[in-house]
């Protein structure tokens, strides 16, 4: 069996440092913020090249504290992909504001400068930019369109932990960013995390607020905020994790370059790298004619395959409530025709060899 995803291989060496961790937290008592998280924060926002970072609950009230703390109010509106998990707009609902979907680039599976401008309008406070899959969306281009229109750029940074953008970490490329550590992402956590990271001192500050019930010493309230804190036993578990992630990474890097040497884009259509783009490879994700019978050719050879976000969120019914969904042809081509194959730190090339032999077999029998 090639599994999508392989989460267990690249912890085993580390499991004496993982139950030093454990134990470390045990002893101190501290399991609510603390020392771990404070030191977390710390080694995080160095790794990503920004001047703060503030850990909460997960990647969801990441991106609802993010788009409050950078001024999003009840009744603003917000631009988002549709083709991204369904969170992203989730939290736009969750504090009131207007999700206004735009499309994406097909090639890219991201936002491009021209899918969001044509999604903007007066009441535009805030844009957030899906580093899809791991790889960056344009942000030098949105920050062109953010100058004009007076308008916050979020980045939805939680398939991207370690991606770069012209020498820039995500997390730093624009007003606020937002991380998950979901178990699966590339920098899991044993649980649920998630983390803000911003150049802003004055948002860091009311993103420290909101996930802490809107205080700072439990006697006086100034927000309404949320019950929102990175577990100090996920933190510590994180720090563990995090000084292997570039390393993590760069393999991830190598066995995308493996599929493309292989020979996968004879029977796919692989997400188009930009220049300047230093993608994370989360997931690998292809576009084909007919992926659902890719996936039973790749199934019977014991290759797990899965299509991502098959009902983008402009088409869930949460969203519609009945009405006719805004047209997005991009996004709804990109929604039907996506199938990510396996891809990890620990996948070798001959297992990369058999997916993509699998994929000549799924062609040739189409």
């Amino acid at each position: 069996m090639i599994p999508l995803f392989d989460t267990d291989t690249p912890l085993r060496p580390l499991r004496g440092e993982v139950d030093r961790a454990i134990t470390r937290v045990l002893e101190s008592g501290r399991f609510i913020l603390g020392p771990e998280v404070q030191a977390f924060e710390a080694e995080f926002a160095d790794f990503v090249e920004a001047e703060h970072a503030v850990g909460v609950g997960n990647g969801t009230d990441a991106l609802m504290i993010a788009l409050r703390a950078v001024g999003v109010e009840s009744g603003d509106e917000v631009v988002v992909p549709s083709f991204t998990f369904y969170a992203t707009a989730e939290a736009v609902l969750a504090i009131g504001a207007t999700p206004v979907f735009c499309d994406i680039d097909a090639r890219t599976m991201n936002v491009s400068a021209d899918t969001v401008a044509a999604a903007l309008t007066p009441n535009t406070k805030a844009v957030i930019a899906v580093h899809l899959f791991g790889l960056p969306a344009p942000i030098g281009d949105l920050r062109v369109l953010a100058a004009e229109h007076d308008f916050k750029i979020v980045e939805d940074a939680a398939q991207a932990a370690g991606a770069k953008l012209d020498g820039v970490p995500a997390g730093s490329l624009g007003d606020a960013a937002t991380f998950s550590f979901f178990p699966s992402k590339n920098l899991g956590a044993f649980g649920d995390g998630g983390m803000i990271t911003t150049n802003d001192a004055a948002v860091a500050e009311t993103a420290r607020l909101l996930r802490h019930h809107g205080t700072t010493n439990k006697q006086l309230h100034t927000l309404v905020g949320y019950n929102s804190r990175l577990d100090a036993l996920q933190a510590a578990l994180l720090r563990v994790l995090l000084p292997h992630l570039d390393s993590w990474n760069a393999h991830r890097r190598a066995a995308a370059a493996r599929y493309e040497s292989a020979g996968v884009g004879e029977f796919a259509t692989a997400q188009a790298i930009p220049s300047g783009s230093e993608p994370v490879y989360h997931l690998y994700v292809v576009q084909l004619a007919d992926p659902a019978a890719a996936a039973e050719v790749l199934a019977a050879a014991g290759i797990e395959a899965r299509s991502y976000y098959r009902t983008p969120i402009h088409r869930q019914p949460a969203i519609t409530g009945g009405r006719e969904p805004v047209s997005l042809p991009a996004t709804d081509a990109v929604a039907a025709q996506n199938l990510a194959l396996p891809i990890s730190p620990s996948i070798t090339d001959e297992q990369v060899d058999a997916v993509v032999k699998a994929l000549a077999a799924s062609s040739a029998s189409a």
